[in-house]
């Protein structure tokens, strides 16, 4: 991995932690306990700060910027390969699907579900358990058992894979 302080904010990343040896964390970014950043991501917390919250996970990559807002990533938070991410909220429980955009002051709502692919306009506000999808993203749908399950096991998976991968002897 690659830390880089920046204007004299440095990277926290909480020991109990993964960070692929690949991704880039720039700035003030604070990764809490049992989260996970994986291959190619990158958390760039120069203009604001980024906080990615505890048990979550950050696919392949990935890439987490704030602008005039910081990124607030809650707990148990699953964020799918290939999305970007500006200035955004992301309440625990949600899982963001792979490339999907969420852009500035959005609001995802503790435990909603984005489509793979959706585009989240600036300033939207999606409500708890909800499902969005499309581009620009509507609401479509309220958050089922069967997908409130695949959440649970989503950010379980990754927490078990990255205690794999913090054991990893490099050869």
């Amino acid at each position: 991995m690659t830390v880089l302080e920046f204007e004299g904010k440095k990277p926290f990343i909480h020991s109990s932690s993964y960070v692929s040896s690949t991704a880039l964390i720039i700035g003030d970014v604070r990764i809490k306990e049992n989260a996970s950043v994986w291959f190619y991501s990158v958390l760039r917390g120069d203009s604001n700060t980024i906080e990615l919250g505890e048990y979550s996970s950050v696919l392949d990559g990935v890439l987490i910027k704030p602008d005039e807002s910081a990124c607030i990533i809650g707990k148990k938070v699953t964020i799918g390969k290939g999305s970007i991410l500006e200035g955004v909220i992301i309440e625990e429980g949600s899982v963001i699907g792979a490339g999907s955009i969420i852009l500035e002051n959005a609001r995802v709502g503790r435990g909603s579900f984005v489509a793979a692919g959706s585009l989240v306009p600036q300033y939207m506000i999606i409500p708890e358990n909800s499902i969005v999808m499309g581009n620009p993203a509507k609401v479509v749908g309220e958050v089922k058992p069967q997908q409130r399950k695949y959440a649970e096991e989503s950010w379980r998976k990754s927490l078990i894979l990255k205690d794999l991968y913090k054991n990893i002897i490099k050869i």
